[in-house]
């Protein structure tokens, strides 16, 4: 899979949404096979807010975007105010994943002279390896992963996800 979106160009994008300024660094870029996934966002049994979206149009692209739980919170109290309810938590992870999916997406059509239109976003609270389990099982063999650490510094919060760019089809 060829590399797509910089990161950094999100940060002013963000910054709107949360209304403070907003800093993303990437903490690391990988192409791996489906069998490496389940141990990437960090060890399994740990609770993470996950975001996932597909591709509308039925061209393959899947993107989950795993917030550990207490970034999770830091993002909702960030853009909502302290003490954000899980809902709330729920819906600023959302918001955040179908910002930085739709900036993958377009990114990837356009280095594939296409049109990805992401889904709207849907999202749970659950251990990061169950959720990345239930994504493998709906993942055909061949499939490409492109895996990123991502870290946002916003206000005086470091809010960290790990996001998994999954393209059907193709070979990494």
């Amino acid at each position: 899979m060829r590399q797509s979106a910089d990161p950094h160009a999100l940060g002013p994008v963000l910054a709107d949404l949360l209304g403070v300024p907003v800093e993303l660094s990437e903490l690391g870029r990988h192409e791996l096979s489906l069998r490496a996934l389940p141990n990437l966002a960090g060890p399994p049994d740990d609770p993470s807010v996950a975001v996932y979206l597909t591709d509308e149009n039925g061209r393959g692209a899947q993107i989950l975007l795993l917030f550990p739980l207490p970034d999770a919170r830091a993002l909702g109290d960030l853009m909502l105010g302290e003490g954000a309810g899980s809902e709330a938590i729920l819906d600023a992870c959302r918001e955040v994943g179908n910002v930085i999916a739709g900036r993958f997406l377009s990114d990837l059509a356009d280095l594939e002279s296409g049109r990805l239109t992401p889904t709207t976003p849907v999202s749970t609270v659950d251990m990061a390896g169950a959720v990345i389990s239930s994504v493998l099982a709906n993942s055909p063999q061949g499939t490409s992963v492109l895996s990123l650490g991502i870290r946002m510094h916003a206000a005086d919060r470091r809010i960290g996800a790990t996001l998994i760019l999954m393209r059907l089809g193709l070979a990494p």
